[in-house]
């Protein structure tokens, strides 16, 4: 359903880009959150349907400023699904088919999987440091649906990318967190687990001719063009690995951008025939050094980007895009919205 690609072949410019598939559109938010922001692991309403008591919901105070994409609505919640936060690290929730979180009648903290994107943004600075929270710390994710009209649970994994071309994964089996961490991590997708996607990796990287005992007189170019995780994970591998690093910071931009958009669903493909099928909404782009953060909409080809501000003293938001409609939310063409964001209730609280 998504692919994500960190981009860090220039150690100057490390940039993420990360396709949103989805079944159709969904309300879709810019967020800009500043330092020092209060939020829970749980809102109230769904700690009580969990029977989680109060005291066992997670609660933390933001260490950095974060933008991020935010689908949702005041009816049925809100959810954090990438985001890059003020020291440059990004943060990218993918569906995962296969996870398994804890249950939730043990002491806690607990906190929602719409709101893990969050916590992860406003607590760490880098990926190394992440990965070593999560490494020690015994909280316990637990599922909600989230907040659109397709009724599917939030089953996701999160992709940590940041400013010093690290890379970072984070799935949940069985309610116990699996971590992997290398700069060479940089492509993912949504299934199978990460392990068996590194071995692919290797598997393909054999077929190319880049890994020691190679047919280095024989190597097959070539890589899957379907749309499943694997195909994808597989053919984002393959246009990685032969790129060059970008000589300038747009560039690497503009690179990342075309090495996702070899992965991206066109509109409405259904292959299956099936009741409803995923395709690209979106396309977010984290440039970790630049701190400029962008979405590009699939349903108006427009690119919007916000920055860092020290105006930004409150939750602000920009409308991008209203579920299931085929027109933009948002009424600005193109280029930096930063000032046009308004004044909001944190979602979070």
């Amino acid at each position: 359903m998504c692919t994500r690609i960190f981009n860090n072949l220039s150690d100057k410019f490390p940039v993420t880009a990360r396709n949103m598939d989805w079944y159709w559109p969904v309300n879709t938010y810019f967020y800009a959150f500043p330092k020092g922001t209060v939020n829970r692991g749980l809102s109230a309403k769904s700690a009580a349907k969990l029977h989680i008591a109060p005291q066992q919901v997670l609660k933390w105070t933001s260490e950095y400023a974060s933008l991020t994409t935010v689908m949702g609505s005041d009816k049925k919640g809100y959810a954090t699904v990438d985001g890059l936060n003020e020291t440059g690290l990004a943060v990218n929730g993918l569906y995962d088919s296969h996870v398994s979180y804890g249950p939730t009648d043990g002491e806690g903290p607990f906190l929602s999987a719409n709101r893990w994107v969050q916590f992860v943004l406003d607590q760490f600075s880098n990926v190394q440091q992440a990965i070593q929270y999560f490494a020690t710390q015994k909280i316990t994710i637990v599922s909600e649906r989230l907040p659109d009209t397709s009724n599917t649970q939030s089953h996701l994994h999160l992709a940590l990318s940041d400013a010093d071309g690290n890379s970072g994964v984070i799935e949940v089996r069985d309610g116990r967190f699996e971590l992997y961490e290398s700069p060479h991590d940089t492509v993912v997708t949504n299934q199978p687990n990460y392990e068996t996607q590194r071995m692919l990796t290797a598997y393909w990287q054999y077929i190319w001719g880049q890994r020691p005992n190679a047919p280095v007189e024989h190597p097959v170019f070539s890589a899957p063009g379907g749309n499943s995780a694997t195909q994808r994970f597989e053919r984002a591998s393959y246009y990685f690995s032969f790129a060059q690093a970008a000589k300038k910071r747009r560039e690497a931009v503009y690179q990342a951008k075309s090495l996702v958009a070899a992965c991206s669903v066109p509109v409405h493909f259904n292959p299956y025939h099936a009741d409803k099928a995923s395709y690209t909404i979106w396309t977010n782009l984290a440039d970790h050094r630049k701190k400029i953060y962008s979405l590009s909409n699939t349903v108006s080809m427009n690119t919007l980007s916000i920055q860092f501000s020290p105006k930004v003293t409150t939750c602000k938001r920009l409308a991008l895009q209203k579920e299931k409609s085929t027109k933009s939310a948002c009424s600005f063409l193109a280029g930096d919205v930063t000032d046009q964001l308004v004044t909001c209730d944190n979602p979070f609280s």
